[in-house]
């Protein structure tokens, strides 16, 4: 079977490897753009400018004996180079530009969202379900898929929030408003803080005039308050997102490898999320266990006082102070001006101390390299939503772009015709993985070894990439993943464990232009094993 879908060149073969009666799974489906993300240029870009003062071990100061070590960023461009200061010093660079006195880089305090605090717990404010979109099925089952007989690990009473989507005047500057969405009212959102066995439900009110989906990044949530891109929150409605921040079983108990930790809510709306999300639709939302409480008691993590979730994200500006978005630019939109928590290059004064960063890279595009200015190395935590077995030390590499540019390059310019395209059909599931099984996956992306660099996101269930380009991965990959990341005429391999919840769902390019033009495809896991392609078994309005 194959499906074709505007967006991208990116393939993917199933194979069923859980070793469970049913019928074999060998399916293809193909989405085809072209495209390319290239390589860094030296020294270009080395300044998102978050200033620390004292990432590191308090023996290990950094070299200057100033006590500020500041995160660079080198920038790739969609295109092939990164942003260079010529570049940066356009419509965006243009940072101190928006102010009559100009604006100084770390010059403004860096926020730390605030949390939303639940409205009530254990006993609902209000009715759940009660609201025009509904709630998820499962809120009143409580039962896995597969297991019916089996209750959700749960061992705390729910919690229940209130969430507006509203308009807001946000200062990504001090005295410069720039209009734009926000989660509660703020950009980026509050901060959402859970616990493995303790469920949520997040009654979202829809306050603006476009339409909303919310999807939580990593979570193992149920179909309904997945995100999925036409399962919206109209204008004027609202929905209530279940969800039960439990784990899988396995072996009869609660297989807790697959706690999460670190994990983002996002708009995902159909066609508008790169809007949505570029205007401010993001914010975190962080789980703990009892694990995770243990490695912070005994001080082996930092506690919640020097836990620091840091979203990075790069925006344009008109020259009023407004947000640039070009609508026609489907490649993927590219900020010059560098943010992190919603402030233009801002300043964290912290103590010498070691603390936990939960970095996102919240752009709509760009890929980040992150590096700290003294050389000295990270220690990573972890990847995507999940801890690693063990921490692990992270240096970063960089390309250089050398030479002038080639005579015999490609000759393809706009309005070139390349290859005819299907979208997508969210009614049509391309994939039924069976509940209970695991599956290996392979994506290919079809570009060419200059083509679109492709961050492939599959809902639901984590990914654990086992081989990139034919070799195994670098050790911070080899363990669970929410994205896969394919270069240009890359391959992967990802195996992937479906449990707990029907679908649909929905999996794609993450680039978030690519997936408005629906480089996207729906899987619609099931308890008895189908072939597909088929209807969806589930739509909710």
């Amino acid at each position: 079977m194959s499906t074709s879908g505007v967006g991208g060149n990116w393939s993917l073969l199933r194979e069923d490897i859980s070793g469970k009666a049913g019928v074999p799974v060998v399916r293809k489906a193909v989405v085809r753009k072209a495209g390319r993300r290239g390589v860094l240029r030296a020294g270009a870009g080395a300044g998102l400018g978050l200033t620390y003062g004292g990432l590191a071990a308090p023996s290990a100061g950094p070299p200057n004996g100033s006590g500020v070590v500041s995160v660079g960023v080198v920038p790739a461009d969609r295109r092939g180079v990164s942003g260079s200061s010529s570049r940066s010093s356009g419509r965006g660079a243009a940072a101190a530009a928006l102010l009559p006195g100009g604006y100084a880089a770390f010059t403004q305090a860096c926020p730390i969202p605030a949390e939303l605090l639940p409205t009530a717990e254990g006993v609902s404010p209000w009715q759940p379900g009660a609201v025009f979109h509904g709630i998820a099925p499962e809120y009143f089952l409580r039962r896995y898929a597969e297991f019916p007989d089996v209750p959700y690990y749960e061992t705390l009473p729910t919690r229940f929030y209130d969430l507006r989507v509203q308009r807001v005047l946000h200062e990504y500057v001090p005295g410069l408003k720039t209009p734009g969405y926000g989660y509660a009212g703020s950009i980026p959102g509050p901060t959402i803080r859970s616990r493995i066995g303790q469920p949520c439900v997040v009654r979202t009110y829809n306050e603006l005039d476009v339409e909303l989906s919310t999807h939580l990044h990593g979570g193992h949530s149920p179909a309904h308050a997945d995100g999925y891109p036409n399962f919206y929150v109209l204008p004027g409605r609202a929905r209530d997102y279940y969800y039960p921040n439990t784990v899988p079983p396995l072996n009869g108990r609660p297989d807790f490898t697959e706690s999460s930790s670190t994990m983002w809510f996002h708009d995902h709306a159909m066609d508008i999320a790169g809007p949505n999300v570029w205007y401010g639709l993001a914010g975190f939302y962080l789980v703990s266990d009892e694990l995770e409480d243990d490695l912070v008691r005994s001080n082996v993590l930092p506690g919640v006082a020097y836990d620091i979730p840091l979203a990075l994200q790069d925006r344009k500006f008109n020259p009023d102070g407004t947000l640039f978005y070009d609508l026609l630019d489907h490649h993927g939109q590219l900020g010059d001006v560098w943010l992190a928590n919603g402030r233009v290059q801002p300043v964290l004064k912290v103590e010498r101390r070691k603390y936990r960063l939960r970095l996102l890279n919240g752009c709509n595009a760009r890929f980040l390299e992150l590096r700290l200015s003294n050389g000295q190395p990270f220690t990573k935590l972890g990847k995507d939503s999940w801890l690693y077995p063990a921490a692990i030390e992270q240096k970063w590499l960089k390309f250089v772009v050398e030479g002038p540019v080639q005579r015999d390059s490609a000759a393809v310019v706009p309005g070139t015709l390349l290859r005819p395209h299907r979208v997508l059909d969210p009614a049509t599931a391309a994939a039924t993985p069976t509940l209970g099984t695991i599956e290996r996956w392979i994506f290919r992306n079809g570009t060419g070894t200059a083509g679109w660099w492709h961050p492939v996101h599959v809902h639901l269930s984590g990914q654990q990439i086992i081989r990139v380009n034919g070799a195994e991965p670098a050790l911070a990959d080899r363990f669970k993943s929410d994205v896969v990341i394919l270069d240009g005429g890359g391959e992967a391999e990802s195996l992937l464990h479906f449990r707990s919840f029907r679908g649909p769902f929905v999996f794609h390019c993450h680039t978030l232009e690519h997936e408005d033009m629906r480089m996207m495809l729906t899987m619609d896991p099931r308890v008895t094993a189908t072939v597909s392609p088929q209807p969806i078994q589930a739509a909710f309005p």
